[in-house]
């Protein structure tokens, strides 16, 4: 004994170290790579939505394989020339980099199965973990077509090499080089939106000021796919002397910066470019370096501040709940606690956001193709009723949070019209401003009346089968702060048949006013346009009224089975 120890403590007490359960890098590695694959499988059970989606994009990459082949084909053994090969793999090699960080950053997010953050009660550092979590990063759908796809650039370049390759030696410097810049490309494309997020998720940084940065970045993304559409309608009007002159330089900027410099590497050697390979290498090899120690930084600071929590700002305002404009009771509660989520949650936001980017391609579309504008100015109208049934899963977004109605005995009428009431302050303005502002860019004056309370018609046709579907066909939400695009909601049987009722239930009652009024436009009759109009209001309150009666009366009846359906968030 020694003191009050014993000899056997006294020796565990003076350790420095325990190596008890230690495993080296490679079996740790094994492990991450296995409990990346488990959970992967994992999360296709009973989730049919992503099985699906899973199976149409499989289908699309292949597809996109296929394209990528015949591509090549046709500018190596088809074209007899082999002045455009490298130009093609240069500029889709720069392309691929930086896709897979702006579609990350920007809509998609990553797969986060092994975020750093859940290891943080482990005994291993960042250096450990590090080389497991990039191995594990590559074990997905996309970077496997990646992969693939550089696999068939990769075999086009050697070939490319054998038919137009200049001269013996360069023709061997190039294809020994070709491999590991191509993977070391494929690489980088792996690391960047990891080393991205893993910096934005350790910054001290409020969860709110994160989930509108993704809206931002999903609503850019949005716009940009509309902007590419757009500009595929002017096709036909390419400059193709201006395009071939510029589209060289282009491509040569890129592959002097991060992104395209690595896929030009061996190009660049069989082309007898020694110094721009030399210096393209040094540029891809230094970037590499700086996001896997900036990634690694990122890591260190995401373990050691996981517990911790988001940083929150300690001189919040406490604002009243019910609005100023508004009696307090039951309907004012719910009409300011909805306001606040229309103003916080990212799965309103969405919502809140998307509808003003496609009215504006419609607009846009309307513009360059004068003959469908009609058609565009219906797609607008449409659209604005589809706004109205955003709401037509109110209650399973209150998720947990639902049981406050209950034990509050909150009267389902104001429960519903305060929801609605909500939306109506956000978006009848701008709705009413788009209606009148859309005909007269078309130089349709006479269609402003039948666009306006089409608008509105539709709107509140909207919200009556919204009401009915969000009480009858209730489905649980992901929670709140979900990125749209990775939102679960709408993967169940039960979300997709509640948005087909609620769609078939914002056209039908519509059909007497889209017949009317599509009447009129085409004997350019005002009365009749007046008439639709009418209609599509007549028809929208006819739908209101009713869904609030038949949606009232079953959540008065029903609230503890509709909540218990919803109750946990996916």
């Amino acid at each position: 004994m020694v003191g009050v120890l014993s000899s056997e403590h006294t020796a565990t007490a003076a350790a420095q170290s325990v190596s008890h359960g230690e495993i080296s890098q490679r079996s740790l590695i094994r492990l991450q790579l296995g409990l990346k694959w488990t959970l992967w499988k994992r999360s296709y059970r009973k989730n049919v939505g992503k099985l699906i989606g899973t199976l149409v994009g499989v289908l699309y990459s292949l597809g996109g394989m296929a394209g990528l082949v015949t591509l090549f084909l046709g500018t190596t053994l088809w074209a007899g020339e082999g002045e455009t090969f490298p130009l093609i793999v240069r500029g889709l090699g720069a392309l691929t980099v930086l896709a897979w960080f702006l579609i990350p950053v920007l809509a998609f997010g990553i797969d986060d199965t092994l975020d750093p953050r859940a290891f943080a009660l482990f005994p291993r550092t960042a250096k450990e973990l590090q080389p497991g979590m990039f191995a594990a990063a590559g074990l997905s759908l996309p970077s496997l077509f990646t992969l693939l796809a550089v696999a068939i650039a990769t075999g086009f370049e050697l070939l490319w090499l054998i038919l137009f390759g200049q001269g013996a030696l360069w023709i061997a410097l190039a294809a020994l080089v070709l491999i590991p810049a191509n993977l070391a490309a494929f690489a980088l494309c792996l690391l960047l939106p990891r080393a991205w997020f893993a910096h934005s998720a350790s910054r001290a940084s409020s969860r709110s000021g994160r989930e509108v940065g993704g809206i931002l970045g999903f609503l850019l993304l949005f716009a940009a796919i509309y902007s590419f559409s757009l500009g595929a309608q002017k096709v036909d009007d390419l400059d193709l002397t201006l395009l071939r002159e510029w589209l060289p330089r282009i491509v040569e900027i890129l592959a002097w910066t991060p992104v395209g410099a690595l896929f030009a590497v061996p190009m660049d050697l069989a082309e007898g470019r020694v110094l721009s390979a030399v210096l393209r290498a040094a540029i891809g090899a230094v970037t590499i370096a700086l996001v896997w120690l900036w990634w690694r930084r990122s890591i260190e600071v995401s373990l050691t501040s996981a517990l911790t929590g988001d940083a929150s700002s300690g001189d919040a305002k406490v604002s009243p709940l019910v609005p100023r404009f508004v009696r307090p009771g039951p309907f004012g509660a719910v009409m300011g606690k909805s306001l606040r989520y229309w103003r916080r949650d990212t799965r309103y936001l969405a919502a809140l956001g998307i509808y003003p980017v496609v009215i504006v391609f419609f607009a846009a579309m309307g513009l360059m193709l004068p003959e469908s504008r009609g058609m565009m100015l219906g797609l607008a109208i449409f659209m604005c009723g589809m706004s109205g049934i955003s709401l037509a899963n109110e209650i399973g977004f209150d998720g947990p949070s639902g049981w406050v109605n209950l034990v509050t005995g909150m009267p389902a009428r104001a429960n519903l019209l305060g929801r609605i009431a909500a939306q109506a302050v956000l978006m009848v303005p701008g709705v009413v401003v788009a209606m009148i502002v859309l005909p007269l860019l078309y130089g349709r004056t006479d269609l402003i009346p039948l666009a306006v309370m089409g608008a509105l018609g539709a709107m509140i046709c909207g919200w009556g089968i919204s009401m009915v579907v969000s009480v009858l066909l209730p489905y649980p939400s992901s929670p709140p702060g979900t990125n749209p695009m990775k939102d679960k909601s709408a993967s169940s049987s039960n979300a997709m048949l509640a948005m087909a009722v609620a769609m078939v239930g914002v056209f039908v009652p519509l059909l007497p006013a889209i017949g009317v009024g599509i009447w009129g436009a085409v004997v350019g009759s005002l009365a009749l346009t007046l008439v639709a109009g009418a209609l599509a209001l007549v028809g929208g309150a006819v739908m209101f009224l009713l869904g609030l009666r038949i949606a009232a009366t079953r959540l008065d009846a029903r609230y503890p089975d509709v909540f218990q359906k919803v109750r946990h968030h996916l």
